[in-house]
């Protein structure tokens, strides 16, 4: 009987051992699969519901256990997981891993790592929490040419948003909301600036597009700079703000990937994703556009998906990976490529500062839809590039230091 060794016991590893040593779910009430020992910082102390002869603070105490054959890595730790995972897969043990830093950087090593050693690693839990969208790529690829993927991918910033909308709030408000209710890190900078967006997006582009897309290549800026007052702008020109990852193949062998706010119609279904939700569409060249929604932020979602991977090593029911190969290249063009509307909001402090915005818009945007409350210029442009848009606003932060846009992305699911 195949034992498995967990590393990390946080809110995730927990969530994994109750599923499997608890046998909350089916395919454990009904087989004798069992946890063997669990991988933690300080083993002296105790964990409510954890016998203490399962832990350990001594990795080879899991990694040499020759009785061990699967290693479940949910301990968050790039610089602890990721030569624990190598180590295992050297020494011949399957691996489930939630840890997309891991997988973004390191996805094709560790793939080929595996296949020399006769083993597997499984990877649902890095993207998407309880959506099998890693899963539905593969079987998509095998068949198509993917040249987009599109979504919100983060369970937390979705939250936040959502509730910043329905409930008129502040930025901070809702993050301290987010953190009381453990949907929000104590340090969210992951979340919030988009990193743990970004590391998602390259896992999802490096499968969808078979090359390995530099997480450096995704242009990334934060939600932090989101107000009330820009929220309420929205729901008055008719959008919603989302937290939208983004990457696009083109002809020329170019692609373009990107992590940024941005404004949707209200009527959409994606505008309609809310609280810690995710919802993840790729674009193929014969079944053309599939979309997968599920809750990407929790315990119990991303231990669902973590285990899931367990079920699939041991019934030994596998996807076959072999056919992965990420030896295409494709060259990065930033933001140059996107064209769309623009918001556009500038805090001003006196006349002065008021002048030197509208001389700078109007001579720079044609057809602008401006208004002007409480200190504060709103408008919406006509089709802009990205690279034009960002260099526009450069030049307003020479006037003052409050200035915010977004694309408004009119064609989406």
């Amino acid at each position: 009987m195949s034992k498995i060794g967990l590393l990390g016991c946080g809110t995730v590893g927990t969530g994994v051992y109750e599923i499997i040593n608890e046998k909350k779910g089916n395919f454990f009430e009904e087989n004798n699969y069992k946890i063997k020992k669990i991988l933690v910082r300080d083993a002296s102390r105790k964990r409510e519901g954890i016998p203490g002869k399962l832990l350990t603070d001594n990795p080879d105490d899991i990694l040499n256990d020759d009785e061990i054959s699967l290693i479940v890595a949910v301990m968050g730790s790039y610089e602890q997981e990721y030569p624990a995972i190598k180590k295992a897969l050297q020494l011949k043990k399957n691996v489930v891993t939630a840890n997309k830093e891991i997988i973004s950087k390191h996805m094709e090593e560790l793939l080929d790592l595996a296949k020399e050693n006769g083993v597997t690693i499984l990877f649902e839990a890095s993207v998407g929490g309880g959506i099998p969208i890693i899963e539905s790529i593969i079987d998509t690829i095998k068949i198509n040419k993917i040249n987009k993927v599109q979504g919100i991918l983060n369970g937390t910033t979705n939250f936040i948003l959502s509730k910043m909308t329905k409930e008129e709030l502040d930025f901070d408000e809702v993050l301290k909301v987010a953190q009381d209710m453990g949907f929000a890190e104590a340090d969210p900078t992951a979340d919030v600036d988009g990193f743990d967006i970004s590391r998602k997006l390259t896992i999802l582009s490096s499968l969808c597009y078979g090359a390995y897309i530099d997480n450096d290549d995704i242009y990334t800026r934060t939600v932090r700079n989101i107000t009330l007052s820009d929220i309420q702008a929205a729901d008055d020109f008719g959008y919603v703000f989302k937290y939208m990852a983004e990457s696009e193949l083109y002809d020329d062998n170019t692609f373009g990937a990107s992590v940024t706010p941005v404004l949707i119609g209200k009527d959409s279904v994606t505008s309609n994703v809310n609280d810690e939700y995710n919802v993840v569409s790729i674009n193929g060249n014969i079944i053309g556009q599939l979309s997968f929604l599920g809750r990407g932020a929790g315990k119990e979602a991303t231990a669902n998906a973590v285990v899931a991977d367990v079920i699939k090593v041991l019934t030994k029911s596998v996807h076959d990976y072999t056919h992965l190969k990420f030896e295409n290249e494709y060259k990065s063009c930033g933001i140059e490529r996107y064209k769309n509307k623009f918001y556009l909001r500038v805090s001003i402090k006196d006349e002065v500062e008021f002048a030197k915005t509208i001389d700078i818009v109007y001579r720079n945007i044609e057809n602008v839809n401006l208004s002007y409350e409480d200190g504060k210029v709103f408008l919406i442009t006509d089709e802009l590039t990205g690279e034009f848009m960002s260099t526009l606003c450069d030049r307003l932060s020479h006037v003052t230091e409050d200035v915010f846009y977004a694309r408004i992305i009119d064609n989406i699911l």
